[in-house]
């Protein structure tokens, strides 16, 4: 493994004993001969992400996917990567596509401004299906727009160009820094995190936390399906993936404080 790709809530995260547990696991990570890359791929905003990992144990990572796969950060560097933007910047226009959507369809209210940025307009969309969702994305369509909409915990919606993902980003990553995507793995628990898992020749650990919808979407795949939750889930599957003592890196993950 060369890379690592994770959501963070309810994957490696919710309190402190799950980030001190993954803070010590991917310690010990760092210590293999070839030392894999941290990716946080998740739907926070780039800041809170920050923020997160300031006031907390987790581990400060090499890259941030943010924003469901519409913004990227390299760590090292301390930027926002133009390139990935540029990859963006096609057929897109946030202000007609939150000006169609507050217009024509009910029972939909848009999420704060610091849940917004240019390429991801996002909404409250409670207990909603596919027809419903078929239908915000053919109402785009019309407009001349090329977008995606991303639903999760029969809630949160998000309307992205059509390049943008958390998946389509982790290739994008992937390619830039010359990574086989048979050397990358992948985490997460709920249903906008399924395009990583999709991304061709990837490792996928769902944790026994996952939404219903993850889980349907990589059944069939290269997904391993953990008995533990959160952190946990996480140890369990990367450890088996890469062959590694189970046993001593939960006794290790567990007594790091």
């Amino acid at each position: 493994m060369l890379l690592f790709s994770t959501d963070i809530d309810g994957t490696i995260f919710d309190g402190p004993e799950t980030a001190e547990i993954f803070a010590a696991f991917w310690k010990n990570l760092r210590e293999l001969p070839e030392q894999p890359l941290l990716v946080y791929n998740t739907g926070r905003s780039l800041d809170d992400v920050r923020g997160l990992i300031s006031g907390t144990s987790l581990p400060s990572p090499d890259f941030i996917i943010a924003g469901v796969g519409t913004e990227m950060f390299d760590q090292a560097e301390g930027r926002l990567m133009d390139e990935w933007k540029e990859a963006l910047s096609g057929n897109w226009n946030f202000e007609t596509v939150r000006n169609l959507v507050s217009a024509e369809i009910e029972d939909i209210e848009a999420q704060p401004d610091e849940c917004q940025n240019e390429f991801k307009c996002s909404w409250y969309y409670h207990d909603k299906n596919g027809n419903d969702l078929d239908r915000i994305g053919k109402l785009i369509e019309s407009a001349g727009l090329e977008a995606q909409v991303i639903y999760s915990s029969n809630r949160d919606l998000d309307i992205l160009p059509r390049q943008a993902n958390k998946g389509n980003a982790l290739r994008w990553l992937a390619s830039w820094r010359n990574i086989p995507l048979s050397r990358v793995a992948v985490a997460g628990d709920s249903g906008n995190d399924s395009s990583m898992f999709l991304v061709d020749d990837t490792f996928g650990v769902v944790v026994s936390n996952a939404e219903d919808a993850l889980v349907s979407a990589v059944a069939g795949g290269n997904a391993y399906l953990s008995e533990e939750p959160c952190a946990r889930g996480v140890i369990e599957g990367l450890s088996l993936h890469l062959g590694l003592d189970t046993q001593s890196l939960s006794h290790d993950s567990h007594t790091s404080g």
